[in-house]
């Protein structure tokens, strides 16, 4: 899938808004431009086989390591893994590690599935037409982790695709907006979009 969007995010680093074009291969291969005001890339970010790169042109440093929420927060403040975030902007189901089904049952006009681990809980909320309409990642105290809203679903290629979604994250004082458009599914993704070379001069730091 490759789309463009606009980013709103409200957190205390990487706050502000952002252009970005993404182009994402499920299960976790994810590529983001952040663009500047005119267009150009600002920075770049990889991920794929759970290795994680970042080249950050406004400071002159790539950044490399294991695509970890964190490392994947450095681009776009979110505390997710690279299948998680690829999961919600396709509108699928992200999988919960370890996690067994523990219930179905109606809810208004749709369904409410829940999924638990040893340390975390998964709640979804489904529609009638079984779109993905939020996902609520708790820990085992039943805290709230993170919650994704998925709305304005684009079903022309029947993949229920959203166009807005609203991640809150309490823990980190974050919420962000992602807005996108011009979203194109089902095109043959080149392995050397998830690739990131050096540029030549440029500093590298390695990451955790």
């Amino acid at each position: 899938m490759v789309c463009d969007a606009k980013a709103f995010v409200d957190a205390p680093k990487n706050g502000g808004r952002y252009a970005l074009h993404i182009a994402l291969k499920r299960p976790a291969s994810l590529h983001i431009e952040a663009l500047s005001p005119l267009g150009d890339p600002a920075a770049v970010l990889v991920a794929d086989k759970g290795r994680f790169a970042l080249l950050d042109l406004r400071n002159n440093v790539f950044y490399q390591g294991p695509s970890t929420p964190e490392n994947l927060s450095r681009l776009l403040p979110a505390p997710l893994r690279d299948e998680e975030l690829v999961a919600l902007l396709t509108g699928a189901i992200p999988d919960l590690p370890g996690g067994e089904p523990v219930s179905s049952k109606r809810q208004g006009d749709g369904y409410l599935l829940v999924v638990e681990s040893a340390r975390e809980r998964q709640e979804v909320d489904l529609g009638g037409d079984l779109r993905v309409d939020e996902v609520r990642r708790k820990n085992s105290q039943g805290a709230l982790l993170w919650a994704v809203h998925l709305d304005d679903h684009d079903d022309k290629s029947g993949a229920q695709v959203p166009r807005l979604l609203h991640l809150s994250a309490p823990v980190s004082r974050t919420e962000v907006d992602l807005r996108l458009r011009n979203t194109e599914t089902g095109l043959p993704a080149s392995p050397q979009m998830f690739f990131l070379g050096v540029p030549k001069g440029m500093q590298i730091e390695e990451v955790p």
